[in-house]
This record gives structure tokens, sequence and C-alpha cells, in this order.
């Protein structure tokens, strides 16, 4: 089965890109409420290229040569600082696939995110979603489709997303991943501590604060303040040995800077995702 992933490296200052046009908040620290559609369509981070679109997602075309969509996950779990794996097979392509269209419920505009690889007849579609350090606990749903290469548009889908308050601050490091299972996020900080499940809590001031054992993450490791100098080694571990193949989603967070990284595990690996050296408020990766 065809497999369609999307992946972004973001370095930016200021909160995380976004293809909206708003103008910034007069506070770029203050919270963004999940429920309003048109605030958070302003800053969560797209796949690059990404265009912006006044009203409302196309309505399908409803011929034969149609493609549909479906959700694979109804409901997931995320958090501020995350990435948000959306999941959708899809069937009957009979084109090439060209684009999606996406719309946070109750915005007044929709992305169109162009697509220009080669699509089979059906297959899985792997879209993340990066939401900001400021965003505040709440739920938001996003209706999303896909049109093909002759202008054909799908049917329309709708996913939900609970948004939970994790902790940031100087550092966060967030993980979420595409299959329902166990990944575990591990981070080393300077003091040579390996920071995930089994040893939550640091004396440097680093935190677990969200162990997900069969869900679709979020796990989130975060130092509310004074994150020490030094280097970080940021690895993901499939801890339930799985046969299929994890696209893991990784974050990394600091005060008006954010990188995401996308990485694969299997069969227990465990995958250096990132080693970041932090010198005062300069960060490196």
């Amino acid at each position: 089965m065809n497999i369609i992933r999307f992946s972004f490296i973001l370095l930016l200052g200021g909160l995380l890109a976004s293809c909206g046009k708003d103008k910034p908040s007069k506070d770029p620290d203050a919270l963004i409420d999940p429920a309003d559609a048109t605030a958070l369509s302003g800053v969560v981070v797209m796949p690059t290229g990404s265009q912006r679109v006044n009203g409302s997602i196309p309505a399908p075309t409803g011929n034969l040569q149609t493609p549909s969509i479906t959700a694979v996950i109804q409901e997931v779990t995320t958090s501020n600082g995350a990435t948000v794996p959306f999941l959708y097979t899809y069937s009957n392509a009979v084109n090439n696939l060209r684009g999606f269209y996406v719309q946070i419920e109750g915005a007044n505009y929709y992305f169109n995110v162009p697509y220009s690889g080669n699509s089979t007849s059906s297959g899985q579609i792997n879209f993340p979603m990066g939401l900001p350090a400021n965003v505040d606990r709440g739920e938001f749903c996003l209706i999303f489709s896909v049109y093909d290469a002759s202008g054909n548009i799908s049917n329309s889908t709708r996913v939900c997303a609970d948004v939970l308050r994790l902790g940031t601050g100087s550092l966060q490091v967030s993980l979420s991943w595409n299959t329902a299972t166990d990944q575990d996020l591990w981070v080393t900080d300077p003091s040579g501590t390996r920071i995930y499940y089994a040893n939550t809590r640091s004396e440097t001031g680093g935190e677990l604060d969200r162990d997900d054992l069969d869900g679709f993450g979020p796990e989130n490791i975060f130092w509310l303040e004074n994150a020490p100098d030094g280097e970080y080694r940021v690895q993901v571990n499939d801890y339930r040995r799985t046969s299929s193949l994890n696209s893991c989603f990784v974050t990394v967070t600091a005060p008006g800077k954010s990188k995401s990284f996308t990485v694969t595990t299997q069969y227990g690996s465990t995958v250096d995702v990132v080693t970041i050296r932090k010198t005062g408020n300069s960060y490196e990766f």
C-alpha cells in the first residue's frame, strides 16, 4: 500500500511558522484557545508549500473517478508544542493525487497543501500538523479532503484533537507517532542522565510529564526554567518491538525557537533523532 508521508523541519524566531497572514498577537506568550479556530489556524505549522485560501474547502466532485478518503483515527490526543499525527486511507484514486484541503473547523479560511509525488490507486496518508507551545488545553476538529491531477475532489472527513497542556519553558521535547503502540521518548541531558519512563526526573530540572503506553502520544520532556548548557541527546525507542514501521514526530521547542523531525522505528530499534547543543540562548542542532 502506498504511504504518503509529510515531514517538516523548522528553525524559527518567534512563534512556530504558519501559512496564516494574521497580525501577530500583541503578547506572543498569550495562550491560544483551540476552540478559536481562526486564531489557531494562524499559528499551526503546515507542510512546506501550503497556501491559505479564504472560505471553506471545496465540495466533493462526486463522479465515478473521484477518490475517497477515510480517517484512520477519529479522535487523537495531542498537546502544546507537539506534532499532531492525522492519519487517513484513500482509495479509487484513478489519477495521481495532487494535494489536500485542510481546514480547522470553524475557521474562515483553509489550506491547500500541494503534493508532487506519485500515488497508487489506494494507500495511506500521514499528515502531521504542528502546534506551538502557547496553545492552551481544549479541543479542535480538522476537516480534510484530497484532490487528484484531474481536479477530482474527494469527500471530506472530520477528526477531532484533544489538546493537553503539558510542560514547556526553557526547553521542551515532544514525541508523537502514527501507530497505536508504545514508542518512548529518551532525552539524555548534559549531566549524562537519561530522562525516560523509568527515570522521569533529572537533577538538572528535566521532567517527563506524560508517558503514553498504547496511543499515538504525545510524550513530553521539559525544563521549566534554566535548562543547563551542554548537549542533549534525543532518541526514540520502539518499546513494543513492533513489526510495523512507525513514523515518529519529534518537536523541540525553546523560547522563540522550534524545530521538528521525523524518524522511523521498528523491531525494537532505538533511533537517534538529534543532538541539541545549548549555549546560553543559542541552540545548535
